[in-house]
């Protein structure tokens, strides 16, 4: 199973560097997790970009559209108290934005409720780095 961060997923709706290798994560057939705050930090990387013109009106119609019909395909993971906790850990131990550990957080909760390998997809070294550290595979796609 992979698990995409906010950084990774959003390349499914935005095209730039990597986002052919998430469409075809996405399209396989196989599990992506994330966690339910990436809901949230999609809208606001999309309406971020159509306010600085980046994105055409269409375009961010049809990005939040598919988003919407691709976000009942992902195995989401809740924002539970021992993923809140697990962050406050992975916070003092790498340098991290408090989302990016609730991201990695998620993650590895979601490879112990899954029994399997799950590695770990952003577009971020110094997260990827901290998942490394925590023993997940990762992958940045736009390596």
């Amino acid at each position: 199973m992979n698990y995409l961060d906010t950084s990774a997923l959003v390349k499914r709706f935005v095209t730039e560097k990597g986002s052919e290798l998430v469409s075809s994560m996405v399209g396989s057939g196989e599990p992506i997790g994330t966690a339910k705050i990436a809901y949230p930090e999609i809208f606001s990387g999309l309406a971020r970009r159509r306010r600085a013109s980046e994105l055409s009106e269409s375009h961010y119609a049809f990005a939040c559209q598919r988003f919407e019909t691709d976000w009942s395909f992902y195995v989401r993971v809740d924002l539970l108290d021992e993923i809140l906790t697990l962050a406050r850990r992975l916070i003092e131990r790498y340098p991290l934005r408090a989302f990016d550990a609730i991201h990695l957080a998620s993650a590895m909760t979601l490879v112990r409720a899954v029994d399997e390998t799950v590695t770990f997809v952003a577009a971020d070294a110094r997260l990827l780095h901290a998942a490394a550290g925590e023993g997940l595979p990762t992958l940045n796609p736009e390596d």
